[in-house]
């Protein structure tokens, strides 16, 4: 019975562990998705991918959220719903001191202004911006101060001036540079600038904003900031001028988009151009969404009443309705859609706090069993371990024996062999006599002369009582001379400054200027070590 609990027990265990280890592996590819989103949002979203999200709570979870919603911002994709995001904005707001509690605010922010919440939207971006400007988090402040100014231009300009300014403020100062973002934040106070009837202010940052185009070379850029100038040429009823520029915008433009086809239909139709109107009023209702063939519709309805045409006025009329009406029923779509995902949102919360109590209840009577088990397998554990321990005991005892023995034995050894090594080297050295004629050529205040001989046994001494040390010098550096071979035979002797300078006929300072010499020859590594050093190391 013991043994079928302590079974169940591990198992239960290994389990935990198992779960412990996914967790782990989780975090790790969380935090590599997060340093990616920036960046490559498409691969941080490839990662997030193998994670199963149900096995994610808690913080692990709201991070996940948060990231998987940025990487899909990022990647341009339009998400209809905000379940996942709103699980990060959740956490986070219980959160406020977590760093991530910034950017949940900014992104559930852009979420709720694109499903017009409007009033929500403007909520959490002035949150996110008061937030990241107390942390120093600039980035996500410039972010957020751009998104409000859009969202409040058309109805308070001079906020939306205000907004931008400080935006621009902020990033020129804090962020890493980049044209378009700053070419885009002077199209933004042009605007708000345009829209409070400050027109020359509004072509002052437009002009500024059209030199840092041109000098980029970007003719996207210089397209969309053309295009914003003909937009306040028209509000000043200058026509041609606008039309101009608009035409001017459409040739820069690398491909045609609906803003700037709708943009130079409007100036043409304007300039009383109503062929050349009507022309991309058709391409545009031929290719475009609800809003601008709204646009298109209602323009040929003005042109048609220009040209009292009666029927293609009534016509143009009823479709530019039709578009409105699919406009609004769009928008209510995504509003029903959205209000829908909150209630299965709760929905869900609930089944989950249900399936994490009776998960935490599973997970008592699990543990309550594991301590019986464990104090069951513990009083085994003891018996056994009690029985062993004298076994133990015996064997750390024999054990400790052979090993003073062993080292016993080594010791004599090492001793014997260094008195055979000993009474080798006296017998060597009695052998060779050139150490002793130097030593009397030195005192007698001769010059030290080596011959070839003296070479020679120089060269066999070395070889015997220091392994080798002529061949193997000779192996590592084979580019060196016979001369270069004596000198470090010499150093490795161990002969003074004095007498090394003697036998070569030098001073003793230029003897040292030779030893630097040759660490250099010798490509020494170690530039706190000595030639002399060295030579008698290796």
């Amino acid at each position: 019975m013991v043994k079928q609990y302590t079974v169940h027990a591990f198992g239960f265990l290994l389990i935990c562990l198992l779960l412990a280890s996914c967790g782990r592996h989780a975090n790790q590819i969380i935090r590599q998705a997060e340093m990616l989103v920036q960046e490559e949002p498409d691969s941080a979203l490839h990662l997030l991918q193998t994670i199963k999200r149900r096995t994610l709570s808690g913080e692990r979870l709201a991070r996940y959220a948060l990231v998987y919603s940025i990487a899909q911002d990022k990647s341009g994709i339009d998400v209809a719903s905000d379940s996942l995001l709103r699980i990060a904005y959740d956490y986070y707001s219980r959160h406020p001191e977590d760093s991530l509690y910034v950017r949940s605010q900014f992104y559930m922010g852009a979420y709720y202004i694109r499903v017009d919440s409007t009033k929500q939207g403007e909520d959490c971006l002035r949150t996110a911006a008061r937030y990241a400007e107390e942390r120093g988090e600039y980035y996500t402040l410039y972010l957020a101060l751009d998104r409000l100014a859009r969202e409040v231009r058309y109805s308070d300009a001079s906020l939306a001036l205000e907004y931008s300014k400080k935006a621009l403020q902020v990033y020129s100062k804090h962020c890493p540079p980049n044209i378009t973002n700053k070419i885009l934040l002077l199209l933004d106070i042009g605007d708000a600038y345009m829209l409070g009837n400050k027109e020359d202010s509004a072509l002052y940052y437009m002009d500024m904003a059209l030199e840092e185009a041109s000098v980029a070379g970007d003719s996207s850029l210089i397209g969309a900031v053309l295009q914003d100038k003909s937009l306040v040429y028209t509000k000043l009823k200058d026509y041609p001028q606008a039309l101009s520029l608009a035409k001017a915008a459409w040739e820069k433009s690398p491909a045609m988009t609906l803003n700037l086809a709708t943009c130079l239909a409007s100036c043409y139709a304007d300039a009383d151009s109503a062929r050349q109107a009507k022309e991309l009023y058709a391409a545009i209702i031929h290719i475009g969404d609800y809003k601008h063939r709204y646009i298109a519709y209602k323009d040929l309805a003005t042109l048609s009443a220009k040209d009292n045409d009666a029927s293609s006025f009534l016509a143009y009329s009823d479709s530019s309705y039709e578009c409105m009406e699919a406009m609004y029923t769009q928008a209510l779509k995504v509003k029903s859609e959205y209000y829908q995902d909150l209630i299965r949102l709760e929905k869900e919360n609930r089944q989950k706090e249900a399936e994490i109590f009776h998960k935490r209840l599973f997970i008592l009577c699990c543990l309550m069993l594991l301590i019986v088990v464990v104090m069951t397998s513990v009083y085994i554990y003891n018996n056994v371990r009690n029985k062993a321990k004298r076994k133990l005991a015996i064997e750390r005892e024999r054990h400790l024996l052979q090993e003073q023995f062993a080292r016993e034995q080594h010791d004599r050894e090492l001793k014997y062999k260094n008195a055979q090594l000993a009474l080798m080297r006296k017998m060597v050295m009695e052998k060779y006599d050139f150490h002793e004629r130097i030593e009397e050529q030195n005192q007698r205040g001769k010059h030290i002369t080596l011959d070839p001989k003296d070479w020679k046994e120089i060269s066999d001494f070395l070889n015997v009582t220091n392994d080798g040390f002529p061949k193997r010098l000779k192996e590592a550096y084979p580019k060196l001379r016979d001369k270069d071979y004596q000198f470090c035979m010499l150093v490795r002797l161990g002969f003074s400054n004095k007498n090394l300078a003697n036998i070569y006929g030098i001073a003793e300072v230029s003897l040292k200027q030779k030893l630097v010499t040759y660490k250099k020859l010798l490509d020494i590594p170690d530039k706190t070590a000595s030639f002399k050093q060295f030579i008698a190391n290796f």
